[in-house]
């Protein structure tokens, strides 16, 4: 790994201190360039019949300025670093416009870290994992509330279907895969049909084996769990430290209606994923 542009989009230092610390550990890795993206939703206020909102609406917008000004000063102060190696970026930007705000500043980055959105600040997560994962055309790697820093990408599990989503993870991840020590190649539930070949996983093994990766592969039998509870049982077991997948892999309507792969390990995910759509 080495020279990775990373970009990592955060609302706040406390609330996003996991995120910045993934970000740091993999440019210390990879000898990499950091973007601390600090976000602060433009206010949203109802429309008041009879009423002028223009005078409220002007203070509320110059206090969300003030506030990014100083969680930016309160950034800078963290971070410690000098600026060719870790910059920061201020964004304001109308939450309905994260999309087009944040997607486009993330497809000029070889990667984006974000938060797992949890409970406490799902939607504004879930806006910026949206926002990176569907529209920068670039890989995401979702951090879990509880990760302390450790060094990322020594054991590599990849979560195997023979999909467009899941082999656009693995040549995104390229990178990160060529210096890891293991790699585990796992399937669920998988057949000599639809793709996977005689015997699932011998064939995506073989071209990482060719590219010098150390693979191992596992095809489980799910034993009556979901998929993503399959590999995330397998994550812990063998200690892998990131897990490499395909993002929605169907429609995102689908999945919220039925629930998905995808769905259910941004939910869960106790370790580092990196996804692509």
């Amino acid at each position: 790994m080495s020279n990775i542009d990373i970009l990592a989009i955060v609302t706040s230092q406390a609330g996003g201190e996991h995120v910045i610390a993934l970000a740091e550990r993999l440019a210390a890795q990879t000898d990499g360039r950091l973007t601390v993206a600090l976000v602060n939703w433009m206010p949203s206020v109802p429309a008041i019949e009879g009423f002028s909102i223009a005078p409220i609406y002007d203070e509320l917008a110059q206090q969300a300025r003030q506030r990014l000004v100083a969680e930016a000063a309160r950034l800078e102060k963290r971070l410690g670093k000098i600026p060719e190696v870790a910059t920061i970026e201020t964004y304001m930007p109308e939450f309905g416009a994260a999309g087009s705000v944040l997607g486009m500043r993330a497809r000029h980055a070889d990667l984006t870290v974000v938060a797992r959105p949890v409970e406490a600040d799902a939607s504004s997560a879930q806006a910026i994992l949206d926002a990176a994962l569907f529209e920068s055309g670039r890989p995401v790697i979702v951090v879990p509330p509880g990760w302390r820093p450790a060094p990322l990408g020594r054991h590599v599990l990849v979560a195997w279907k023979p999909t467009r989503e899941a082999a656009r993870a693995l040549g995104d991840a390229d990178a990160i895969i060529a210096g890891a020590e293991r790699v585990s190649i796992v399937t669920v539930d998988a057949g000599p049909s639809g793709g996977y070949g005689q015997q699932p996983g011998t064939d995506i093994a073989a071209h990482l084996a060719f590219r010098g990766a150390n693979v191992e592969i596992f095809n489980l039998d799910s034993g009556g769990r979901s998929e993503a509870a399959a590999i995330a049982d397998h994550a812990r077991v063998v200690g892998a430290d990131l897990i490499v997948m395909g993002g929605y892999g169907r429609p995102r309507l689908i999945e919220l209606i039925f629930g998905g792969v995808t769905r259910e390990m941004l939910k869960t995910a106790t370790i580092p994923v990196l996804m692509s759509h």
